[in-house]
C-alpha cells in the first residue's frame, strides 16, 4: 500500500502537486492542510478533503500519515513549513512528475516538487522544497538552493546559481554561469545577463535591480 501524504497548501499550485502525486503513484493523498483559510476545514478539495490547519498535524500522524509535501508558492514560507512539518514527526515527499527529465548525476533535495516536461541536467544540485515549474529548464552544472521558484518556461543556462528562497519569474532566462542571490525576485521574461545580488526585485532586458525585496 503506498504512503499516506498530506499536501500543504489548498489552491493553484496544490492542484498541480496533488495531480504529479497522483500520476507517479507513490503516494495516497490523506488530505491538504489550509492555514489561510480555517473555514474551508472539512470541505472537499481536489478529490479530498481540506484537514484543517498546521495544528491537525500531529494527530494525523498519530493516524497513520506519514509523509508530507508543501504546496504552496511562498519561498520563505514554504521551509518554515516544511520544518514544522518535519517537527511534528512527518517525512517531507518530493514530487516527480513522469515527463520530466532528470539526469542521472542531478541532485534532487527531499520536498521538492519538479512539474511536467521539466528538464534538469547533469550535475545540477537542487535543493529542498524547491518548485521546479512546468517546462523550466535547469542546465549542467547549476546549483538552485532551498526554497527557491523556478517558474513555468524559466531557461538556466549552465553553472547559475539561484540563492536560497528567490523566485525566478515566468519565462526569464539567466545566462552562463550567472549568480542570483538569497531571496531575490526576477521579474517575468527578464533577461539576467550580470549577477544579481540579495534581498532585491529585478526585471527587465536586460534585467536592472529595481528596488530592494522587502
Amino acid at each position: 500500500m503506498p504512503s499516506k501524504l498530506i499536501i500543504w497548501g489548498a489552491s493553484g499550485h496544490a492542484r498541480v502537486v496533488a495531480d504529479i502525486i497522483r500520476v507517479a503513484g507513490a503516494y495516497e493523498i490523506a488530505g491538504f492542510l489550509d492555514d489561510q483559510h480555517p473555514e474551508n476545514a472539512g470541505k472537499s478539495f481536489e478529490g479530498s478533503t481540506i484537514l484543517g490547519g498546521r495544528e491537525c498535524l500531529r494527530a494525523q500522524r498519530e493516524r497513520g500519515v506519514t509523509h508530507l509535501i508543501v504546496a504552496f508558492g511562498h519561498c520563505a514560507g514554504r521551509l518554515d513549513a516544511a520544518l514544522f512539518a518535519v517537527s511534528q514527526g512527518l517525512t517531507l515527499a518530493t514530487a516527480i512528475h513522469p515527463s520530466a527529465v532528470i539526469a542521472s548525476s542531478a541532485h534532487i533535495g527531499i520536498g521538492t516538487v519538479i512539474a511536467a516536461n521539466a528538464v534538469v541536467n547533469p550535475h545540477a544540485s537542487i535543493g529542498q522544497s524547491v518548485i521546479i515549474n512546468t517546462s523550466a529548464s535547469i542546465d549542467h552544472d547549476c546549483v538552485i538552493q532551498d526554497g527557491v521558484h523556478i517558474a513555468p518556461g524559466v531557461r538556466a543556462s549552465g553553472r547559475v546559481w539561484v540563492g536560497e528562497a528567490s523566485w525566478i519569474g515566468v519565462g526569464a532566462t539567466i545566462v552562463d554561469g550567472r549568480t542570483i542571490g538569497h531571496r531575490t525576485i526576477i521579474g517575468a521574461g527578464a533577461v539576467v545577463v550580470d549577477d544579481i545580488p540579495s534581498d532585491v526585485v529585478a526585471y527587465g532586458v536586460p534585467a536592472r535591480v529595481i528596488r530592494r525585496n522587502e
